[in-house]
């Protein structure tokens, strides 16, 4: 079988080729044609392959993508194979942390499963705030004081490293009481509508002063990551991912923790990232059959098992993190648990395959107007405008 994915790069590429291989060890009879990309073009691939009826059988995707092949036929219920003779169990489907499972849901239809899944949380330098006598922030009003407090005049400390996104807009907007991304058909946009509008407002003008200043440190990629781990940034956003990285690149020589993102007067929120595992038509019900106890395999409690202490994914199962295994790390990363205790608290922005293009064109917009290149009030209309292009 053909196996498209998207974790080409470090411990989640070694991670998954060990669970490849140790599938295949254990199923002589299965060939797995695994075939890695980056994100972006994965998903060129994928429409590539979907237009000429050559899709692979199994394929890593997010949430946008697999609506869109949902909406065209090009991938398949899994509620015969979930019921079927080599299907789950209900105590497997309530094993699944819900929202997890809930985010490869069609209208209440299974369409794919969970598999790699974090959420964004804030990172701090536990040594730094206990030499101030700080406690991290957790709200929006105290982490704007905590950034200014914690910058250096002469630029050798910034508050905030950040890579800007669509993510962290969207989630201010949600913590300040912003409810709408898109209309319901994915035509329109609603976040420039109403009282939403004041909140999108609001959600891109939070730190543009800050990186005006240069309390907040714009940043692009990953460098984030070397801002925060060479102790040049007091906080970060970024994935629960990431922590094995920074542990691994210098956080072990300083104290760091993490944090909830901080909330606002409507309640916590943060952004679910990652993907999930969906199967598809135009291949043998043999090939298909296999393709979904690889999934199974991949998805199960010892596979996740495997999975999160290397790559510092959520464990997308409860009786993984119950383990004897990932309690002990757990225990030894006390930290990782953070972004697991954040799954009641995320959110897609939308499933609608629009919005991925539309999340770039808000991500830009966004960068703009904290390089002081554009004004938030002007730009919530001009993403309003862009976003609507994308729909035609």
């Amino acid at each position: 079988m053909n196996f498209w994915e998207a974790l080409d790069t470090g411990a989640n590429k070694t991670t998954l080729a060990s669970l490849v291989k140790q599938y295949t060890n254990a199923h002589k009879n299965v060939k797995i044609n695994v075939q890695s990309y980056d994100s972006s073009t994965l998903g060129e691939q994928l429409n590539t392959a979907t237009a000429a009826k050559q899709a692979p059988a199994i394929v890593q995707v997010n949430d946008s993508w697999f609506t869109l092949y949902q909406e065209s036929g090009g991938i398949v219920p899994l509620k015969p194979y979930i019921t079927g003779k080599n299907g789950l169990s209900q105590s497997d489907l309530s094993d699944f942390y819900a929202p997890l499972l809930k985010d490869g849901q069609v209208d209440g239809e299974q369409y794919a499963l969970p598999f790699n899944k974090s959420d964004e949380v804030l990172y701090y330098n536990a040594t730094l705030l206990k030499k101030n006598n700080m406690q991290p922030p957790t709200t929006l009003t105290d982490f704007v004081t905590d950034i200014k407090k914690l910058t250096k005049s002469d630029g050798s400390q910034w508050g905030l490293s950040m890579t800007p996104s669509t993510d962290e807009w969207a989630t201010i907007f949600k913590d300040l009481g912003g409810k709408n991304f898109l209309s319901s058909d994915s035509r329109s946009t609603l976040f420039d509508q109403g009282s939403d509008a004041q909140y999108a407002q609001q959600a891109l003008d939070l730190f543009a002063p800050l990186a005006k200043t240069g309390a907040v440190h714009v940043t692009t990629g990953y460098s984030w990551q070397n801002d925060f781990t060479s102790q040049k940034a007091a906080f970060a956003l970024g994935t629960s991912a990431s922590y094995p990285f920074l542990k691994a690149h210098g956080g072990s020589t300083f104290d760091f923790n993490e944090v909830a993102f901080p909330g606002g007067p409507a309640g916590q929120f943060t952004a679910l990232y990652g993907n999930n595992l969906a199967l598809f038509s135009g291949v043998s019900v043999d090939t298909r059959n296999a393709a979904w106890d690889f999934m199974k395999f991949l998805t199960s409690t010892a596979s996740s098992i495997s999975f999160v202490p290397q790559t510092g994914n959520l464990p997308i199962r409860q009786s993984a993190y119950n383990s004897q295994s990932l309690q002990h790390y757990y225990a030894q990363n006390p930290a990782s648990k953070v972004g697991l205790a954040q799954i009641p608290h995320t959110y897609v922005a939308s499933a609608a395959f629009v919005w991925y293009p539309c999340s770039e064109d808000i991500t830009s917009s966004y960068i703009s107007v904290l390089n002081g290149h554009s004004m938030a009030a002007a730009t919530v209309q001009n993403m309003a405008e862009l976003c609507k292009g994308d729909m035609s």
